[in-house]
């Protein structure tokens, strides 16, 4: 990035105006850490479209170190992530998780659900293999090992609507800040060009 194009970039006062100027991943995380936990959601909130892509580009090389850092051993109840897609409809949901064992549960909780089904997810560790090596990962190929009280039931992902959503999908992650990640679909190993954004005030 040039001179002009970092002076813009640490001036700023957006996550938007960052991604615009091609502002470093070093830069978007110091950006985000200094503000607020709520601020930071909010931030994460407003990239839509194309730039959620864009910033899923901006943080590579920038993998979690661990499904900890996504959801703590410490937190025994459901953990909330809001989420932003880059569809341009429909684009708000959360994703929620637990931990049943020594597994990371989620699902998807949005408008559509009652179409799409919850799309259960486990969090899986990097597997060390194309196309992300070193990405954490959430994995809609494997069925939780139950259903967490409270809950949608269970419906595989394989399974009516729910193939052409969430069927043969892993979603790759990479840390933006504290509380944020950012994700990218594949299916099948195939890209699906679709991004989201998921970031919670801690």
């Amino acid at each position: 990035m040039s001179a002009t194009a970092t002076t813009s970039a640490v001036g700023t006062a957006s996550l938007r105006q960052l991604l615009a100027d091609r502002a470093s991943a070093a830069e978007i995380t110091r950006f985000l850490d200094a503000l607020s936990p709520q601020a930071r959601v909010e931030e994460a909130l407003t990239v839509t479209g194309k730039w959620v892509g864009r910033l899923y580009d901006a943080m590579e090389g920038s993998p979690l170190s661990s499904i900890d850092d996504l959801v703590p051993p410490s937190e025994t109840g459901v953990v909330i992530y809001e989420g932003r897609n880059s569809l341009p409809l429909f684009s708000r949901f959360q994703k929620r998780f637990t931990r049943m064992g020594n597994a990371v549960v989620g699902y998807n909780h949005q408008t559509m659900s009652f179409v799409t089904g919850p799309g259960y997810f486990i969090v899986q560790p990097p597997s060390g293999e194309a196309p992300a090596p070193d990405e954490l990962y959430f994995d809609y190929t494997e069925p939780p090992p139950g259903e967490p009280a409270g809950w949608p039931a269970y419906k595989p992902n394989t399974s009516g609507l729910s193939t052409a959503v969430y069927g043969n999908m892993k979603d790759y992650m990479r840390r933006v800040a504290k509380g944020v990640v950012v994700g990218k679909a594949f299916k099948k190993g195939v890209d699906q060009g679709a991004y989201f954004s998921l970031s919670r005030a801690i």
